[in-house]
């Protein structure tokens, strides 16, 4: 989704723009409704042109809507770099519309219409518009720094968030539409449509005709152009077609094969989405979002397509959850975004954890919790997308992770067959339709056969999370077996649901799950070994909080600013996590990755020496911290003690994430610090 700051919020395939490390100014919000007239629009026929030479684009619609309240007057919103040149109605020109190109109001740039006269409710009114204007940077765009339109020599590209066409009521309003866009001859032109696209030469103009049509209404204007590549793959029962630049064919089977594998599991689980069974994936450039999505349609950045750089799976396979939520079921407004932003991010870790086993499970469970608490008090997911910018560190915390452990909490308390069921019926119910939270609730509580409000009150519309402890005793029976008997307690006045307890004995592992309405349950075990300990929530499907939570919470703000290059204040949440727990192996790691990018070779073997000798959790850490300080040492042009390190990987016999394939390799070819190998490139748990 893609907020204007300060413009109405945006739409939900926007999402994976690398987090921030502070929440940004809060935007302004939407003019209540009364100030604006009501209307649907219903069709487009559009014919733009765009000039790449010239980074112009020269546009005409017939904008057909209807006034649901009698009207004088409607406000379109218009990408703040496109002047308005004319509009008519009934072949006759309009000369009362006033064009906010900056966005002083609520809106944003917008253009307000004066229709000469009050116009009854319910009947179809047709206006023409031309407009034309240079995109070329962000300004008069929805994000100060990205642009998600531009026309250039390089390669365009025109998203439907870039208000790059008059439109209304930012995704939530449909429609049908016939576009066609003319590009100089030799470009292609990557775009959806539900009748074959032909390109048509157009010799007097030097140019090439592309048609697009939408029978079905859907977020329309989503288009890229440029001297692509075109490969069409089939994959299951889908047809890829993927627009890459030369140089970035690499990628192009690597791509294909995951969407594939995603394409058919989200297909399974939730039926098939509107678009149909052909996706298109077009490359862009780095100016602008890393990925963004419209019905059928993927956008990818080039640094997307680096093969030096890790292949961006998580993304993708989000991305592609749009086109279920989001795009095949839309939402009402922006109020409702969890819908498809926390649904999209719920989808794609179900589809990672029904491949991933073990100890990468394990550490893909823990992350997602740690991204759902990292920011959960600022605010509730009801309230994130009135309150929070949606590009904010703190808006993608809460409606992206926490609102993806909510989901997965939902599973838990309605247990998986019904879930799986309410994401297969709110499919079909709402196919090609908007929905709201409340409309989810309400489908919800009818499949749990059980009033929900409750869930909803307390993860949805509420802050807070629970604070668990144990208090229990052990008695040896006369059969000689263990009984573990004890309370579980837990700090939240109104908290009802399963909660997973296991009970950790010599060689007699156990779990059993009680289900908490109020302050605290009993629980009963029986082993056969000696009990250690009993352990709530063992695999991290609760939002919680805890004393080593805390610890991560504070370290995974550290990286979530080392990925975005902001080394002082990342060592700053380090050094804060260290400071509560010495020994955390998982920090120490960390900011050795740290040191490693700053090429401070010396520290970074330090900690992770430190990591080594610390507590070792996740178990990973031990092969992982060998490697990464082999790499160190190989920097510093140490190689028998770099080799000494990647020996010593390779003798743990951990295998978490591809290890012992990466320490034989560095076995056989030093490390290189100028190779691109980062670490982030080569590295697992983050």
């Amino acid at each position: 989704m893609i907020r204007i700051k300060p413009i109405f919020p945006g739409i939900m395939a926007a999402l994976a723009v690398a987090l921030v490390s502070a929440v940004s100014a809060r935007p302004q919000q939407p003019a209540p409704q009364q100030t604006a007239s009501r209307f649907d629009v219903t069709n487009y026929r559009i014919e733009a042109q765009i000039i790449p030479d010239q980074h112009m684009l020269r546009a005409g619609a017939d904008v057909t809507f209807i006034p649901l309240d009698a009207t004088r007057s409607v406000i379109f919103e218009l990408n703040g770099s496109l002047h308005v040149e004319g509009i008519e109605k009934d072949g006759k020109a309009l000369t009362g519309f006033v064009q906010d190109a900056v966005g002083v109001g609520a809106l944003g740039p917008s253009v307000r219409i004066d229709l000469g006269e009050v116009l009854p409710a319910n009947k179809p009114i047709t206006l023409r518009i031309r407009w034309s204007g240079a995109l070329i940077s962000p300004e008069g765009g929805p994000l100060a720094t990205k642009r998600l339109a531009y026309v250039g020599p390089e390669g365009s590209y025109l998203m439907y968030a870039s208000r790059w066409f008059p439109f209304h009521d930012y995704a939530a309003d449909r429609a049908t539409s016939d576009i066609t866009l003319v590009v100089p001859a030799g470009l292609q032109v990557a775009g959806t449509s539900d009748d074959p696209v032909v390109a048509q030469p157009s010799p007097k103009e030097g140019a090439v005709r592309y048609r697009f049509v939408h029978r079905q209404p859907v977020l329309i204007g989503n288009f890229a152009a440029g001297q692509y590549i075109n490969t069409k793959l089939h994959y299951g029962n889908y047809d890829l077609q993927l627009y890459a630049m030369p140089g970035s064919e690499n990628r192009i089977t690597t791509f294909a094969e995951l969407t594939g594998r995603v394409l058919e599991f989200y297909s399974k689980h939730y039926g098939a989405p509107v678009f149909g069974n052909r996706l298109v994936i077009a490359q862009i450039d780095d100016e602008s979002l890393d990925t963004y999505s419209g019905p059928g349609m993927i956008f990818l950045s080039s640094k997307m397509f680096d093969s030096t750089r890790p292949v961006p799976e998580e993304k993708l396979e989000r991305e592609v959850a749009y086109q279920w939520w989001g795009q095949s079921v839309g939402l009402k407004s922006f109020d409702d975004a969890w819908i498809s932003q926390g649904l999209a991010e719920w989808s794609a870790f179900a589809f990672r954890e029904s491949t991933l086993t073990a100890g990468g499970l394990d550490a893909a469970q823990r992350e997602q919790q740690e991204r759902a608490l990292t920011f959960e008090q600022t605010a509730s997911i009801a309230r994130a997308p009135s309150a929070l910018d949606d590009q904010s560190a703190a808006y993608q915390s809460i409606v992206f992770y926490k609102g993806s452990m909510v989901f997965r909490m939902l599973r838990e308390t309605m247990g998986k067959e019904k879930f799986d069921q309410l994401l297969f019926t709110f499919l079909q119910n709402y196919r090609g339709k908007n929905s709201s939270i409340d409309e989810f609730e309400k489908l919800a509580s009818n499949i749990a056969g059980e009033n929900l409000r409750y869930f909803f009150a307390q993860w949805v519309e509420g802050t807070g999370v629970p604070e668990f402890t144990i208090d229990y005793q052990i008695i040896r029976t006369r059969a000689g077996k263990f009984r573990t008997r004890g309370t579980v307690k837990q700090n939240l006045e109104t908290l009802r649901m399963p909660v997973e307890l296991m009970l950790r004995a010599e060689g007699d592992n156990q779990t059993t799950i009680v289900r908490i309405e109020g302050r605290s349950e009993d629980f009963d075990f029986e082993s056969n070994g000696q009990p250690l300990e009993v352990v709530v929530d063992p695999n991290n499907k609760i939002l919680r909080m805890s004393d080593d939570l805390r610890v991560s919470i504070i370290a995974r703000r550290g990286i979530e600013q080392m990925k975005e290059g902001v080394y002082a204040e990342a060592q700053q949440q380090f050094e804060a996590a260290l400071k509560l727990d010495r020994s955390n192996s998982w920090v120490y790691y960390n900011l050795g990755l740290l040191y490693l990018e700053q090429r401070n070779w010396a520290n970074a073997v330090d900690n992770f020496q430190a990591a080594l000798d610390g507590t070792l959790k996740p178990s990973w850490i031990e092969v992982w911290a060998h490697i990464k300080k082999g790499n160190a040492y190989d920097a510093k042009g140490d190689r028998n003690r770099a080799v000494s390190e990647y020996q010593k990987a390779v003798q743990s016999g951990i295998n978490y994430d591809n290890a012992q394939a990466i320490a034989k390799k560095f076995l056989a070819a030093p490390f290189d610090p100028k190779a691109g190998q980062t670490a982030e490139a080569v590295s697992p748990g983050n």
